[in-house]
């Protein structure tokens, strides 16, 4: 899905009017799938593997939380928070010339770079950095 939105409409405007400095309704849309996509990707892969940790784990509590129940429950959350937190591409994106993205916007721009340097790249990056070695460890 990420492919098909990020590239899509790449191919399409080879031969035709970019869409996304067109039409406002698609700049804003394409930018908040396309993040929502990333973001779950990179986070469902950090929690399999503290799925796996949990379920290569001595403790019983700690088994008993690698169950389907849980991690069905797992992921409606995780899209629920993803899809809350990356609504800021909504709001404030808007089309200037041939650019859409957040335009004379500092606070939002800022807050656009943290969470995507922090919650798109540090933290799932160290879950699964430190299940790794703890799964190691546990095999």
């Amino acid at each position: 899905m990420t492919l098909i939105i990020g590239i899509g409409p790449v191919l399409y405007t080879l031969n035709n009017p970019d869409p996304q400095i067109r039409s406002l309704l698609f700049c804003k849309l394409r930018g908040y799938i396309f993040q929502i996509c990333l973001m779950l990707s990179r986070w469902f892969v950090a929690f399999a593997c503290i799925d796996r940790f949990a379920s290569t784990s001595d403790k019983i509590t700690l088994r008993n939380f690698a169950k389907p129940r849980i991690t069905y429950r797992t992921i409606i959350i995780i899209i629920i928070f993803w899809s809350i937190v990356c609504s800021h591409r909504l709001i404030f994106y808007e089309i200037k010339g041939s650019f859409c993205g957040i335009i004379n916007n500092m606070a939002a721009a800022f807050y656009h770079s943290v969470y995507v340097i922090i919650g798109g790249g540090i933290f799932p990056a160290m879950i699964m950095i430190i299940c790794a070695y703890f799964i190691r460890r546990n095999l």
